[in-house]
C-alpha cells in the first residue's frame, strides 16, 4: 500500500467534502534597509507583542550569517487575515470544525497528517521536530 505524508491545511485536504473552510492567520513581510549602521536590532528575531505596535516581529538576518557589512536588511511582519496560511486562530468554531477533520484524517488509510497545518496546531521548531520524528516512528512501526 503507498504510504503519504500531508504536511498542508487539513481542510483542503478534505475540500471536496463541501465543509467549511478553517480559519488562518498569515503574515506580510516588509523588506527595510538600514544604512551605515552594523545592526538595527540587538538579536536576530524581536517579537512586538504589544498592541501599539502595527507588527509582530523584526527578523534581522544579518544576526545569523555573521555577515560583515555597513548596512544591514530586516523584515518587518505584519499578521493579517487572509492570505497563505501561516497560524491557526484556535477559538471555538475552527476546534469543533478541527475535531470532525481530524476524525475523517483519522480514518484515511495510508495518510500521515504532520505539521502546523496538518494538525491545525501552532508548533515551536522543537515541536514540529518532536512531531515528524514521532511521525516517522509510527510509521517505522507499522511497516515492521
Amino acid at each position: 500500500m503507498m504510504q503519504r505524508v500531508y504536511t498542508g491545511p487539513i481542510d483542503t485536504y478534505f475540500s471536496k467534502q463541501g465543509w467549511p473552510a478553517l480559519e488562518y492567520r498569515s503574515l506580510d513581510f516588509e523588506r527595510k534597509v538600514a544604512l551605515n549602521t552594523e545592526f538595527f536590532q540587538p538579536n536576530s528575531v524581536v517579537n512586538h507583542p504589544s498592541s501599539e505596535d502595527d507588527f509582530t516581529r523584526i527578523v534581522e538576518y544579518k544576526h545569523f550569517l555573521n555577515q560583515v557589512s555597513p548596512h544591514t536588511v530586516y523584515y518587518v511582519e505584519r499578521s493579517k487575515d487572509g492570505g497563505e496560511p501561516y497560524y491557526p486562530v484556535p477559538n471555538k468554531r475552527n476546534k469543533d470544525l478541527f475535531a470532525k477533520y481530524q476524525k475523517m484524517a483519522d480514518n484515511e488509510d495510508g495518510v500521515y497528517f504532520v505539521g502546523r497545518l496538518a494538525n491545525y496546531k501552532y508548533f515551536n521548531m522543537d515541536e514540529a521536530i518532536l512531531n515528524a520524528l514521532e511521525l516517522f516512528d509510527k510509521v517505522l512501526s507499522a511497516s515492521s
